[in-house]
């Protein structure tokens, strides 16, 4: 009698914990949760600031996969979660669901997403949108999923812009001996070392502090951060340069993306589509009116002529040559056609 009342004992304590253990309300699946009614939570970060064009997309991203009733966002802007290789790597690990970085931050995963953000590889911003947008640029998101990410798409960050403290630039070596802050990306460190800087890539963060106390001499962004961050406070040039064109890729694992249903994943597909082209909107009407007044505040802007800008250029060919090598004749030859492609 006592080991049958030892057995209903364990019977009924393990019934208890398998009951318990099923009334959690939430499952963990890697920065994400889905409740008893089938919503899931998003995570999603990146590093801008909350004015800056990308964080209203995703916004409104947030507002039509939540208007569904099976999503709830939780966006993380401003590098809450670290930097752009942190933020992946949170991906990677579950922190987040999603990270909106820059392509050349997932080169580790494919070595060819370091040729998007090569310098003067596009002769204009249509081009480099028609190429991502194109055969190329899906080739490299499904060559991305293979190492385990799933991406999106891509969104903007746009033509890069030279700024500084020094002098207008119009030739390679008026930037001889500059102090040149750039992205964390060898790519461009390589470049602007090539023109005679003293370059370096260091956390996007510091950068405001960094050039107010003149550890920079000059930095390179897009129009929209240079105006949201405010860094034209803290210089004084600015040089229409459209040197280097860089994308967002937003990007979840693709064990997260296989786990949603098909009516899920059309949602997110949806959504992303609509807050791309309400990003390009903005973009359009917000870029010339950031630069005026930027104007207006004192700053001294210039446009390279195409015979300026042919200048650069040729020097960026040797820059572009080290990363034909890198990735291989064939990789490299394959993108360049792309690019012709689209200009015809």
């Amino acid at each position: 009698m006592k080991t049958l009342k030892k057995i209903l004992a364990t019977t009924m304590i393990a019934a208890m914990v398998l009951g318990l253990a099923g009334c959690g309300g939430n499952t963990d699946t890697g920065g994400t949760n889905t409740s008893d009614d089938g919503v899931v939570t998003l995570k999603i970060a990146h590093g801008a600031s909350e004015t800056y064009h990308m964080h209203r997309a995703i916004e409104r991203f947030k507002e039509l996969v939540e208007e569904t009733g099976q999503f709830q966002v939780e966006i993380y802007p401003a590098q809450q979660f670290g930097s752009d290789g942190e933020m992946i790597e949170g991906v990677k690990t579950g922190d987040l669901t999603m990270a909106v970085s820059p392509s050349s931050y997932m080169t580790e995963e494919l070595p060819s997403m370091s040729l998007i953000e090569l310098p003067y590889v596009y002769p204009n911003r249509e081009t480099a949108w028609a190429v991502l947008n194109g055969e190329w640029g899906q080739k490299e998101l499904d060559e991305l999923e293979e190492a385990g990410l799933h991406g999106l798409g891509y969104m903007e960050n746009g033509m890069r812009q030279l700024t500084n403290n020094k002098k207008e630039i119009h030739h390679p070596e008026d930037l001889n001996g500059m102090k040149l802050r750039t992205m964390q990306v060898q790519a461009h460190v390589d470049f602007w070392n090539s023109l005679g800087c003293s370059a370096e890539g260091s956390p996007f963060s510091e950068l405001y502090t960094n050039l107010s106390t003149g550890v920079f001499d000059g930095e390179e962004n897009p129009i929209a951060h240079i105006f949201s961050q405010k860094f034209y406070e803290v210089q004084k040039y600015i040089t229409i340069s459209d040197h280097v064109f860089t994308a967002y890729v937003p990007v979840m694992t693709v064990d997260f993306w296989d786990s949603l249903s098909e009516e899920k994943q059309t949602i997110i597909n949806d959504a992303f589509k609509e807050a791309y082209n309400y990003q390009m909107e903005l973009v359009e009407k917000e870029e010339p009116e950031e630069l005026e007044e930027m104007e207006a505040a004192g700053c001294v802007v210039n446009r390279l002529t195409d015979e300026e800008k042919q200048e650069f250029i040729e020097a960026a060919q040797p820059t572009l040559q080290k990363y034909r090598e890198i990735v291989g004749d064939d990789v490299y030859d394959e993108f360049t056609a792309a690019i012709e492609a689209a200009q015809k």
